[in-house]
């Protein structure tokens, strides 16, 4: 049984992996929308390679949340690669036909972890190319909570946390704070991407025209020249079945409860 725990610990730190920078990201986000002492305005217009650029406002902002917000509850499977300084690109996949989720990492040597909502219980599964996978139940543990938390920062929560942040700021007219939309195209798919920039730092969201997040990167910050996000690689509006099973000849573990 210690082996199981410390296989579960162990998997749960390579889902948390390429979360940590973009949750710094989006702390760093929440923590520039809360600044009562510095003033800010929406910057002039910008226009990137291939795309268009508009000046940003509140009302827009609020329009780019709620594109967000009705994604959460879509089907789709979108495939992307996370980076951040310091550490290697991983592969995450996410894919979701409420209720059902799952969400995975790949490292660089092919070992994959996931995050696994059935429809009727939740898992935690590791596999790799030298063994079986196996899988440990984590219904009745607080599963659901875990594997929520984590998608979070892939399905748009945490992006409209900080979009309600800057909605504020843009809506008081203050200075030192440059907000654009521009459009492009990512993985295939339309674009359209909110890009804020404050006190050196620069955060930047896309979402397709059905709300799935495209991209999330940031980059400096007042303290800080560090880099980390996330961009979409492949999306279909069709996941497959299989996504939402265990793997073919998982060994399933159960962890009983402690009193």
């Amino acid at each position: 049984m210690a082996t199981d725990a410390i296989r579960h610990v162990r998997v749960r730190r390579a889902l948390v992996i390429p979360v940590l920078a973009v949750g710094a990201l989006l702390a760093s986000c929440g923590s520039s929308s809360s600044s009562s002492n510095t003033t800010s305005t929406t910057g002039a217009p910008t226009t990137g390679s291939g795309s268009t650029s508009s000046g940003g406002s509140s009302s827009e902002l609020q329009t780019f949340g709620g594109t967000i917000k009705a994604a959460k509850s879509a089907t789709f499977k979108a495939v992307y690669t996370s980076t951040s300084s310091g550490s290697g690109p991983q592969t995450i996949t996410l894919a979701q036909a409420p209720p059902k989720q799952s969400f995975s990492t790949t490292d660089s040597s092919g070992n994959t972890s996931t995050l696994l909502n059935t429809g009727t219980g939740t898992y935690v599964c590791d596999s790799s190319s030298s063994a079986p996978p196996t899988c440990t139940s984590m219904t009745g543990m607080g599963g659901a909570g875990a594997l929520s938390s984590i998608i979070s920062v892939y399905n748009g929560t945490s992006a409209l946390t900080a979009i309600q942040g800057w909605q504020s700021i843009a809506a008081a007219h203050l200075t030192g704070v440059s907000l654009t939309f521009t459009k492009d195209t990512i993985a295939g798919q339309a674009v359209r991407c909110a890009n804020w920039k404050y006190q050196g730092s620069s955060t930047t969201y896309c979402v397709t025209d059905s709300g799935v997040l495209a991209k999330v990167s940031t980059s400096g910050g007042p303290t800080s020249s560090s880099s980390s996000g996330f961009e979409l690689t492949s999306f279909t509006t069709s996941p497959p079945a299989s996504d939402f099973e265990l793997p073919a000849g998982a060994t399933v573990v159960t962890i009983p409860n402690v009193p």
